[in-house]
């Protein structure tokens, strides 16, 4: 039986307003796991960086989390010095991060398409054995780039270079691309790397990175620019001053708030000092010092009585530069990001020196892998950090889910459990379906992928089988009860995600067997069809 994908749905993850809180660190809490055998693990440490083997691999991930439910590992050893080793397999070092994809998500349609990039040059081994290895967060969901209408042309070089489509991102014509008061809740990062900010054309990206999330990439002096903006907007019953300072202090229209326009500071002077290996930005090989020394802003200072954001990731810094402690008291950024304002439940903001760092060199390569790296881990920051708030026709608050939760256990269901060896569904599991197709019904914004899992009786194989013969019989219920069946996928899981440690050969009783047996509706939201109209 075949596996069933969204492909044909041009769907994209969908963020709401935040309820809970989450710090910067909690969610970067890097933990150990055990990885499966067969598992496929993705060099991104081989030498010399190319093209090829540095960055299409951020192409292969995006296709995957794009187009199957997949969930890819990032491995990122917290310990390790910069260009450390994050593990070995064999004699096979792997650094500067890597991805890995579990094995009970590898079909056969994702092997090939594993073959195809790695005929395009990326670089990977299949685990000869189960692995410990420090996860730094499982990757979910795939980026949704927007281009700055005015100059979002200069990224398109990086997209090029990583095989990212240009779906991802607007197209290659500009007329798909948004200015800042365009943005709304289905953009995930706005790629700004060259612009004149003006306050009335960009203030919403105040309320963008607040409100819905949006993680803002700017460079060249698009960053300096950006922090300096301020003006009054309206509040309830009066107005107030804002200021656009994501990652420098400062109160809102003071003179001392904001970095030093570009205009009236030095360049750079190389070497730089780079720092945090162990960040997920900080994921690439070797120096990108010689990218990022041109166009007209090549180093961001704080005013001289203001200072970075406590919470600011000072990636890359000039310890020797020219302006400090003259003009700035430092340390000069060439590389930074944070979110925004400080505040963990704003969307992620990165400055990145040069007007453009595209090309081949290992150093052009190390400057792209960082904006990739970025925005993998802004995309999914962000995805962490809101909720979906869902009311009933009477206004009463229902449940509150993250994209990726449980449909089912957000509205308290019993769990959806099938009998040994049976692909039927029970008249206790119809009555649980028939609250989620009721949902489903209600909101066709919803898109649920079902993922079904047996437990460890039987062979391999046979519990593949049986599982996807599960999600079958549940996806012809939901679609019986008026559900589209474009807005369901489906996969089977076998034994592969056991709940607990009831494995081949371990005893266990009837009732912790049956726990293995279950079924998920993880959630993800449709935006074609999104009318901004959802009760939140």
């Amino acid at each position: 039986m075949m596996d069933f994908t969204l492909q044909d749905l041009r769907s994209v993850i969908l963020f709401f307003t935040v309820n809970l809180i989450f710090s910067f660190s909690s969610f970067s809490q890097i933990h150990t796991e055990t990885i499966a055998k067969d598992s496929y693990a993705i060099n991104l440490g081989i030498t010399p960086q190319t093209t090829a083997n540095a960055l299409k691999p951020y192409g292969f991930i995006y296709e995957l989390l794009s187009e199957y439910p997949v969930e890819i590992k990032w491995i990122i050893d917290p310990e390790k010095r910069k260009d450390g080793v994050d593990f070995r397999l064999g004699e096979e070092d792997f650094r500067s991060g890597s991805f890995v994809i579990p094995v009970s998500y590898i079909t056969e349609e994702v092997r090939s398409r594993i073959q195809n990039w790695e005929d395009r040059g990326i670089i990977g081994t299949y685990l000869s054995e189960d692995k410990a290895l420090p996860i730094f967060t499982d990757l979910s969901i795939a980026p949704k780039w927007t281009l700055d209408k005015q100059n979002g042309s200069i990224a398109l070089a990086y997209f090029r270079a990583a095989g990212i489509p240009g779906d991802a991102h607007g197209g290659y014509n500009s007329s798909n691309w948004k200015t800042p008061d365009e943005l709304g809740v289905c953009d995930d990062i706005f790629v700004m790397p060259h612009a004149e900010p003006k306050f009335e054309t960009h203030k919403n990206l105040y309320y963008w990175n607040r409100e819905y999330k949006g993680a803002i990439w700017a460079g060249c002096h698009a960053g300096s620019q950006l922090e300096n903006l301020h003006g009054m907007v309206p509040a309830v019953d009066t107005t107030k001053i804002i200021q656009l300072n994501f990652l420098s202090e400062g109160a809102a229209g003071a003179r001392t708030t904001g970095l030093i326009p570009y205009y009236e500071h030095r360049y750079a002077t190389p070497p730089y000092t780079h720092q945090l290996p162990a960040d997920p930005v900080s994921q690439y090989l070797g120096r990108s010092d010689k990218a990022l020394i041109n166009g007209s802003e090549r180093i961001f200072y704080p005013k001289k009585a203001n200072v970075w954001r406590q919470s600011a990731r000072q990636i890359i810094i000039d310890v020797s530069a020219p302006d400090v402690p003259l003009l700035s008291n430092g340390p000069g950024a060439v590389m930074i990001y944070g979110n925004g304002f400080g505040d963990a439940r704003n969307g992620l903001v990165m400055y990145q020196a040069s007007h453009d760092f595209s090309g081949d060199a290992p150093e052009n390569i190390a400057a792209m892998r960082a904006f990739f790296n970025w925005s993998f881990y802004a995309a999914e920051v962000k995805r962490k950090e809101n909720i979906i708030r869902f009311q009933n026709a009477q206004g009463d608050k229902i449940f509150a889910a993250r994209v990726g939760d449980d449909l089912a256990k957000m509205l308290n269901l019993d769990p959806i459990l099938f009998d040994l060896d049976k692909a039927e569904i029970k008249s206790q599991a119809a009555k649980q379906l028939d609250e989620i197709a009721a949902y489903m019904l209600e909101y066709p914004e919803l898109l649920i992928d079902i993922r079904s899992h047996t437990d460890s009786r039987a062979d391999d194989s046979y519990n593949i089988k049986l599982s996807k013969e599960r999600v079958a019989v549940t996806m012809d219920y939901l679609i019986n009860s008026g559900v589209d069946e474009a807005r369901i996928s489906g996969r089977g899981y076998g034994e592969t995600e056991l709940v607990n440690n009831c494995r081949n050969g371990v005893r266990c009783s009837e009732n912790d067997h049956e726990k293995n047996r279950r079924s998920e509706f993880i959630l993800s939201i449709n935006c074609d069809i999104y009318s901004g109209n959802l009760k939140l």
